[in-house]
């Protein structure tokens, strides 16, 4: 039994309120149960009762136990001399109120029916990463659905949020945000920290006055990513020593200071993932795309002509994973799932919340529709919320899954969630 679960009953009224009666017999009806009250002192606020023919308004403090009142030293704290009812699950001793009379008290251990309690310590003690896992496949298709779209506005909504400080700590420039936050996700994840510092050396007012030269696009990324600092490669790699050449030239136009080469990480990665190679597509697309949020963050969805697109990188990376290795020749081309995890984590979120900046609401349906079209993400999380009968046809629902986990299923807060309200209350007492 948790107090939070507690709350919940109360909150809800998942207990049989007919003919309440409190541990002192006293004739008990709630006409409001208050509203939950987060900082400290009571747990609901503006409470109404009536107490036998007597009406009262205050305060209602909730515990596991009646002795709980001691142990949190409530009897000695002003702020509990507003409590007018004692909510408790079980009530193991009399609580005398500031003024030394008997507090009056709900006890709820008989008034909570035993399937609620039985669906509550389900989820409660479920050793499942989805705690609701076998109840899924039962709940109506369209509440998953709908469920689904709130998680994803409240996912865009709280991406939004930093959206917005990075909008104020770049000057309210929203190419040089969105320059930042494609930067940060071609890491995908394996190198995402080191492309997020390389992001902060660079500013897309450099990129865009080099955006017609290929050479010198691709000379600022990789100089700017410490990893033209070889001179033994400066001998036998022409390829290198031209970039080398380039980035000397603009390091010393600049100003620029290069992050450490060590911050890059190629231990446990697939060679396609190596950040050399996620560079040079770096550098392909900004050449091709230089006006980044001008051609993505509009009306109508360009964002198709960029999945059509090879974006395929100078003819050194075929045959090559780092800088002076070559290899067997490879494909060098961004892959179609890493163009959509571009698109869901870089290009829908800066389009949503730029909607809500401008208020253009076509925007922000265009990112939702966007998610709608776009492939379901696969990774370890969301094929576990598929096999067990999640909703799974598109990135929406894929992002939806990613949501669930990360805010409710991984910490257990079954009581916040749509799906575990849905479960602990239905059918209730």
């Amino acid at each position: 039994m948790t107090e939070l679960f507690l709350h919940y009953v109360w909150k809800n009224r998942l207990y049989r309120f007919q003919a309440l009666r409190t541990t002192q017999n006293e004739k008990l009806v709630v006409i409001h149960p208050g509203f939950q009250h987060q900082d400290a002192g009571p747990d609901f606020k503006q409470a109404i009762i009536k107490l036998n023919d007597i009406t009262w308004a205050g305060d209602v403090e909730i515990h596991c136990k009646s002795s709980d009142w001691h142990k949190h030293g409530h009897d000695h704290n002003p702020q509990y001399k507003s409590v007018i009812l004692h909510v408790v699950f079980e009530n193991d001793c009399p609580i005398n109120n500031h003024n030394r009379e008997l507090l009056p008290t709900l006890e709820l251990k008989d008034l909570i029916s035993s399937e609620t309690l039985l669906r509550y310590n389900r989820l409660h003690n479920s050793p499942h990463r989805l705690p609701c896992k076998h109840e899924i496949t039962k709940l109506p298709t369209d509440f998953l659905e709908i469920f689904s779209q709130k998680l994803i506005n409240r996912r865009l909504i709280r991406k939004g949020k930093n959206i917005f400080s990075l909008l104020e700590k770049s000057e309210h420039d929203w190419q040089e945000v969105f320059f930042k936050i494609l930067v940060v996700n071609f890491g995908f994840k394996t190198n995402q920290d080191a492309f997020e510092l390389l992001s902060k050396t660079l500013s897309y007012k450099i990129i865009l006055k080099h955006s017609k030269s290929k050479l010198q696009l691709y000379a600022l990324l990789f100089g700017q990513a410490g990893m033209l600092e070889d001179y033994q490669l400066t001998v036998g790699d022409s390829y290198y020593q031209k970039l080398h050449q380039e980035y000397h030239y603009l390091k010393h136009q600049y100003r620029l200071i290069s992050i450490p080469v060590h911050r890059w990480n190629l231990l446990r990665i697939h060679p396609q993932n190596f950040p050399a190679l996620r560079l040079a597509q770096l550098a392909e697309f900004l050449y091709r795309f230089p006006m980044v949020f001008h051609h993505f963050i509009t009306e109508d969805l360009k964002i198709f002509e960029f999945l059509k697109w090879r974006c395929e990188p100078d003819e050194y990376w075929k045959t090559h994973f780092l800088f002076g290795k070559k290899t067997k020749k490879h494909s060098a081309i961004l892959g179609k799932s890493s163009k959509e995890l571009l698109i869901i984590n870089s290009i829908i979120p800066t389009l949503f919340t730029y909607g809500a900046f401008s208020g253009n609401m076509k925007l922000q349906e265009n990112a939702i529709k966007l998610l709608e079209i776009v492939s379901f993400e696969k990774n370890y999380i969301t094929k576990y919320y598929r096999q067990v009968g999640f909703p799974a046809q598109n990135a929406l629902h894929s992002q939806a899954i990613l949501e669930l986990q990360s805010c409710y299923c991984q910490t257990k807060q079954c009581l916040q969630c749509d799906i575990g309200k849905f479960i602990i209350g239905r059918n209730n007492c």
